[in-house]
């Protein structure tokens, strides 16, 4: 699963969002949900992709009590482990 995570301001600064995909990385690895990948994309947003499908509603739920803005944005790459 793809999530998109917006900029806690108007601000979508490379810097802001850098510095808030470090605290979405922080916060998935904290509730051990494994990423696969993530980063900037051209609209100005940042991104994360899930390695597993099925860990989509609690990190959506993790960041939302953690106070980042994401929602989901379509499937990844599921891996099995």
């Amino acid at each position: 699963m793809r999530i998109s995570i917006q900029s806690p301001s108007e601000d979508r600064g490379e810097s802001k969002i850098g510095q808030e995909l470090e605290r979405v990385f922080e916060v998935l690895h904290s509730v051990q949900i494994r990423v696969l990948e993530g980063g900037r994309s051209t609209d100005g947003c940042g991104y994360v992709v899930l390695a597993h499908e099925s860990d989509g509603p609690a990190a959506l739920a993790a960041l939302a009590q953690a106070g980042i803005q994401a929602s989901e944005i379509g499937l990844g790459t599921e891996t099995k482990s």
